[in-house]
């Protein structure tokens, strides 16, 4: 486990105490992988942390019920390598404002995405057992072109530097990744069309060297 899992912690939970539930609605919902502090009725639940071993251990995505479908780490990397074409992973929870806001040019940006062969893979952090259902009907209204997928965590700081050593689990996020799998670039924070974009041009063989 990385010695500076603790310290982003800390870090995340101190943003939440020292500016307050509005400053995280302006510029993000904290550390996403754990329930907000303003919010004791978030929909993501703590749970044991086992070894990062473990916590990679490959484990088969499963469909958790009607219309979405859960993902470890595991499932997501394969969703990400192997595709001949870039991916964009995208973070997201029905407890977090800026998430619900940004949903919609999320959904619009998707659906013009895959017309030109780049695929956005959405993932909620939202608590498959509690909020599955209720994360279907908030894509089924906002963005229907975005992929109804729950994420299963176990080890929150090793499936945090899985993704990427330099993120401290804020969301909304989004994840760019080459045609071979390799992460280049990754975007925190409410995005604007235009960031999305000079993402993409990033990652694609057009934005680099």
């Amino acid at each position: 486990m990385s010695r500076r899992a603790p310290a982003r912690a800390a870090r995340a939970l101190t943003l939440a105490f020292v500016l307050g539930p509005g400053a995280l609605v302006a510029t993000g919902c904290g550390r996403g992988l754990s329930p907000r502090v303003d919010d004791p009725a978030a929909s993501v639940v703590a749970e044991p942390a086992p070894s990062v071993a473990a916590a990679q251990a490959p484990r088969a995505a499963a469909p958790a019920g009607p219309g979405y479908t859960v993902m470890d780490l595991p499932a997501i990397q394969r969703a990400v390598h192997g595709r001949g074409r870039p991916v964009l992973v995208h973070f997201w929870a029905s407890w977090c404002g800026p998430c619900l806001e940004e949903l919609p040019l999320v959904d619009r940006f998707a659906r013009d995405m895959k017309a030109r062969g780049i695929d956005v893979l959405s993932l909620s952090l939202d608590d498959a057992e509690r909020a599955g259902a209720h994360v279907v009907e908030v894509l089924a209204n906002r963005a229907p072109n975005l992929t109804r997928n729950v994420v299963r965590v176990a080890d929150t700081d090793a499936f945090i530097n899985s993704i990427d050593p330099r993120w401290e689990g804020s969301i909304p996020a989004v994840f760019a990744y080459d045609e071979k799998g390799q992460l280049r670039d990754r975007l925190i924070g409410e995005a604007s069309r235009r960031d999305l974009d000079n993402l993409v041009s990033r990652v694609s063989g057009s934005g680099r060297k």
